[in-house]
């Protein structure tokens, strides 16, 4: 059956498999909130729109499949996350609904299916996912190490640098500072590794952010930007963004975090990390776990994130099969 998010009650059932398998697999789940996840679904995005379908028999919900369809960017690829209930694996369910997805892509003139694993092993990145993705012709194609913090921490570095002033917003970027932020943002997507990912930079734009912030606070989310500017020449040179939803409290998300091609060097990745971790504990309720992820080859931000308290708990993989 198609899932769209409209139908509570039907979302709900997909939900419960869905998050169901990622508190089983990992020590410390991440992902949306039910209603979170809901909202985005049953919502038409500037940059994508997402459905689901789930295999059912019955009142007995076996597995499921989340699908994102890009719009901006990557629009050849369709990305698919299958969560099987333990009851139910090793009896064709998961390649049930990858078959199902692969001819729905298939009808939408997509070219290319691609697949996340977040539960590999934080050295080796394997698991019975990856095993599963290998057999039905996915190659691995990037590697994130997903870190966390466990808020509250209580020596939070902060390291001023010379030249530069720190600025924060919560869901609305001001308006002075909105066109700067959008070439930030496009930046991000063109120098974040991808490894060998089929990967389309995305050039936002200032409609694109702010359909951005208005999605956010429909699904219930708050966010915590902190952003450095150049006080000789006024640029906005770095940003970092943290966030979560009241209706999970213990989840919480460090997003981007981006330093200008020009202003690199000067250790601003810590110097608004520490800031915006400052103001989002002060803000939310704790403890609280904050998840975070980036590329093995990104070794300075991963630095950054240990110097702040983080860890290695897992390796999520990607994975993607060209359609013929």
């Amino acid at each position: 059956m198609t899932v769209d998010g409209r139908d509570v009650g039907a979302f709900r059932r997909f939900y419960e498999v869905k998050f169901g398998v990622r508190r089983e697999e990992l020590e410390f789940p991440a992902g949306m909130g039910l209603e979170e996840a809901r909202v985005f679904m049953a919502r038409e995005h500037a940059e994508v729109r997402a459905d689901g379908l789930g295999l059912v028999d019955g009142d007995t919900w076996l597995g499921v499949a989340w699908l994102d369809w890009w719009l901006v960017g990557n629009t050849d690829t369709v990305d698919v996350e299958l969560a099987v209930a333990p009851a139910y694996r090793r009896r064709g369910v998961a390649t049930k609904l990858l078959d199902a997805a692969i001819e729905r892509a298939r009808a939408d003139g997509r070219r290319i299916v691609s697949g996340t694993n977040v539960a590999g092993d934080p050295v080796t990145g394997e698991s019975p996912g990856t095993a599963f993705a290998a057999a039905r012709g996915f190659v691995k194609k990037h590697a994130e190490l997903h870190q966390v913090a466990e808020l509250p921490l209580n020596d939070v570095v902060e390291q001023p640098v010379d030249g530069y002033e720190i600025v924060q917003w919560r869901e609305h970027t001001p308006d002075e500072w909105l066109e700067q932020f959008v070439e930030l943002l496009s930046g991000m997507s063109e120098d974040v590794p991808t490894g060998e990912r089929t990967s389309e930079a995305v050039r936002w734009t200032p409609e694109l952010v702010r359909d951005a912030e208005d999605r956010r606070i429909a699904q219930g989310r708050f966010t915590y930007t902190t952003a450095a500017v150049h006080t000789a020449s006024g640029e906005l040179a770095a940003y970092t963004q943290m966030g979560g939803t009241p209706e999970t409290p213990d989840r919480l998300n460090q997003y981007d975090t981006y330093v200008r091609r020009t202003h690199r060097g000067n250790r601003l990745g810590v110097a608004v990390k520490g800031p915006n971790l400052r103001a989002l504990q002060a803000g939310v309720s704790l403890p609280a776990v904050l998840h975070t992820w980036n590329a093995p080859e990104n070794a300075p931000m991963i630095a950054v994130n240990t110097k702040l308290g983080f860890r290695p708990v897992a390796q999520r993989t990607m994975w993607e099969r060209t359609l013929l």
